[in-house]
């Protein structure tokens, strides 16, 4: 059996090479799209092809149909001899929560089950992080909640289609997939900064305005673009620091410090 990750990214010159080579230690092979980066991000990406069992392909259309293309990465996954697949951000780190590596922990898993949930943890960035160029050190203040949606590996079978966001999946004729939900969890790290922040909200705004999803679907990135065209940039700052910033994480209730262990 074989476990691969696909992911599809755009413009994370600053995570890139330290999320993939996490996962490159968790899976077989990865898969990743590139869309349209211009930040140092392909380039990246083309050094770590040849340091890791990494396939780089370019994904050049800016509309973001998430669902549509990462099922179509999962389908290159399967025809690669992937039996599992990650669906995967640049900003996240999949963990196992026993020992061992990931891939031998979905590949022991009974042959009925089609997916393994997991929950997601956002970490912030704060007053009190170190001065660390990797943001998984950096950033070891979480939400002692997880998010309300989960992440989710799965079997890519005939049939499956990976949802917008990579929060779940639905198999053609399968009512209830069987899943497990103990075996993974991810910590994630959308906001690292507020130039960052800036750069994912041009991009995350442009990306659904050129689509004709429905409203709700990205509807903050599509609130945020509104805010940067209404209040430019100083009020998309106040939105980071408001939300995804903490000036003393340790009088917040809301975080626990608990770092990435990977």
């Amino acid at each position: 059996m074989t476990v691969a990750a696909v992911s599809m990214v755009k413009d994370e010159a600053d995570i890139i090479e330290y999320a993939l080579r996490r996962m490159a230690r968790q899976v077989d092979f990865l898969i990743v799209a590139d869309n349209g980066s211009v930040d140092g991000t392909r380039e990246i990406l083309h050094e770590l092809a040849g340091a890791l069992p990494l396939t780089v392909i370019d994904e050049p259309r800016v509309g973001y149909y998430q669902s549509e293309r990462m099922t179509a990465l999962a389908e290159r996954a399967a025809a690669a001899g992937a039996t599992w697949v990650l669906a995967f951000d640049a900003d996240e780190v999949w963990l196992p929560r026993s020992r061992g590596r990931i891939a031998n922990i979905l590949e022991a898993l009974p042959p009925n089950v089609l997916m393994a949930e997991a929950p997601l943890f956002d970490h912030v960035a704060t007053a009190r992080d170190p001065d660390n160029p990797d943001p998984m050190k950096r950033m070891g203040w979480r939400r002692a909640a997880p998010a309300p949606l989960r992440k989710v590996a799965c079997r890519p079978i005939a049939g499956l289609t990976i949802h917008q966001g990579n929060h779940g999946v639905t198999f053609d004729g399968v009512r209830h997939p069987p899943a497990v939900t103990t075996a993974l969890e991810v910590r994630h790290y959308p906001y690292r900064g507020i130039a960052q922040f800036l750069s994912k909200v041009r991009n995350g705004a442009a990306a659904y305005a050129a689509t004709d999803l429905p409203e709700h679907v990205g509807g903050h990135w599509r609130a945020y673009g509104r805010i940067l065209a209404e209040r430019g940039e100083e009020g998309l700052a106040e939105q980071f620091h408001e939300w995804f910033w903490s000036a003393d994480p340790e009088s917040d209730s809301s975080l626990v410090y608990d770092p990435c262990r990977a």
